[in-house]
């Protein structure tokens, strides 16, 4: 018993952390590639389980944690037959390493999501440059097949769902409009992405890691934040290039347009969060409007006016304003 207690206390993550470590990232990527519909879900949470972990061991044990995870997912995907998409796999391991590191840096809330946005943006682009390189198939003409496939297989889930012959028709007549303009907005999807993917990844490492006493940037009271005020003549200029009758000038305004609203969205969610935490309105609650966000589009519409018209009405001093007025 006293070698064992020596051993234990000789290797101390080597009896739990680092075992344990293993074993979440092993199961996380394993769902990743072998659960179709949980898949597209779990990708964007995935680099949390990584940040954690090269948080709580430190760099250089969390970065072997996944390098034995890799191993790991590659012998049981060989076991059973299936090849693995190693470089889905190691863009999400290298986001999850990249948000530790940009978290050691204790910068501010805004240049923390920046740097990770940006960070995201650029290393799925290079991922996607290489795979082009070694594919020998042009960048546009790759986004454009995957388009292109994505619209075809919505279409098709469209007919399952008996959605009306004409409104099929419709769809199937307009899939080379739908499939251009698509591609044409996939910068702002694909920046949208990393910026969703990088806030929510360090919403959930804040709430983790704070319990768990590790540490954390402070980023103070989220419900605070504001997008800063000279965006709004961004949006205003992005409208405007939207209405010139140059088609280049068109593309380019509407993907500006798109992350502004993605900005003044979050901006939203701040307000969303300052009304909740002032009035004590029930987690029940909460989630319901949160569900609703993600089901009913016109719910994301209202948010993003709550954003940007905040500039002018300042609703959490009205609310903070309301809630302090005598009765």
């Amino acid at each position: 018993m006293r070698i064992r207690n020596v051993e234990r206390e000789k290797h101390p993550y080597f009896q739990g952390d680092l075992l344990r470590g293993v074993a979440v990232l092993t199961l996380t990527l394993l769902a990743v590639v072998l659960i179709p519909f949980i898949g597209p879900v779990v990708v964007v949470m995935t680099p949390l389980p990584i940040m954690y972990y090269c948080l709580q061991l430190g760099r250089t044990k969390g970065i072997a944690v996944l390098a034995v995870s890799f191993l790991a997912v590659a012998g049981i995907l060989g076991f059973v037959g299936q090849r693995p998409g190693f470089s889905v796999l190691l863009m999400i391991g290298f986001s999850g390493v990249l948000l530790s590191e940009i978290l050691r840096r204790n910068y501010s809330l805004e240049k923390t999501l920046l740097v990770a946005s940006l960070a995201l943006f650029l290393s799925g682009l290079g991922f996607l440059l290489l795979h082009a390189l070694r594919t020998g198939v042009g960048l546009r003409e790759m986004v454009e097949l995957y388009v292109s496939g994505v619209v075809n297989d919505n279409v098709r889930l469209y007919e399952k769902l008996d959605v009306s012959e004409d409104q099929t028709l419709l769809l199937r007549e307009n899939i080379p409009q739908i499939t251009r303009f698509f591609t044409g907005i996939f910068p702002a999807l694909s920046l949208s992405g990393a910026i969703v993917t990088a806030w929510l990844n360090l919403l959930a490492g804040r709430l983790l890691m704070q319990r768990k006493a590790i540490g954390f940037p402070d980023f103070g009271d989220l419900t605070a934040w504001k997008a800063p005020e000279g965006l709004v003549w961004i949006l205003i200029a992005a409208g405007g290039m939207m209405l010139l009758p140059y088609e280049a000038l068109n593309i380019v305004g509407v993907n500006v347009l798109i992350v502004c609203c993605l900005i003044y969205l979050c901006q939203g969610l701040a307000i969303a969060g300052f009304f909740f935490k002032r009035r004590k309105i029930p987690a029940a609650v909460r989630l319901l409007f949160y569900t609703l966000l993600l089901v009913q589009q016109y719910m994301l519409i209202i948010v993003i006016a709550f954003g940007l018209f905040d500039i002018w009405i300042d609703f959490r001093k009205r609310i903070a304003g309301a809630e302090d007025a005598p009765a």
